[in-house]
């Protein structure tokens, strides 16, 4: 079981990884969406990089052979990440970044080029899962 435990922290830590590094490198509308529609204006990029900066952090941890607090930091983010979609975000989200003239205040799902998907809360929540099961059979024992 240890096995596929540390396999299946290899994986979690490829996806965070993955998601960790399109914060600095690739344009992330999903945080333009949260400041537009909460109106908090420090939230892109501020909470951007944070964010992707927890996420290089939980797949180091990971890959470091710190399962439980790897998995536990994971499962925080990829928490915060449901509950936005559930609260701010909404289910679909763009699949990609805004066209030329279209911003987070704007925007419309399936208007003006912009096609919108659940794909990112699908991987949100499927991940919660690993994440959790991570954490849980990693527990340090009593």
């Amino acid at each position: 079981m240890q096995l596929a435990v540390r396999i299946i922290s290899y994986i979690l830590a490829a996806f965070m990884i993955f998601m960790g590094v399109q914060k600095f490198t690739g344009n992330v509308p999903i945080f333009d969406i949260i400041e537009a529609n909460t109106g908090l204006g420090f939230v892109s990029p501020a909470f951007t990089y944070i964010t992707g900066i927890m996420e290089l952090a939980a797949a180091g941890l990971l890959i470091a052979g710190q399962r439980f607090l790897g998995g536990a930091l994971s499962t925080a983010i990829t928490a915060g990440a449901a509950f936005a979609h559930v609260t701010v975000l909404g289910i679909s989200t763009p699949e990609a970044a805004f066209p030329e003239g279209v911003t987070a205040e704007t925007f419309q799902c399936g208007v003006d080029g912009v096609s919108c998907s659940p794909f990112l809360f699908i991987l949100a929540l499927v991940f919660l899962g690993v994440s959790a099961f991570v954490t849980v059979m990693s527990r340090p024992k009593a």
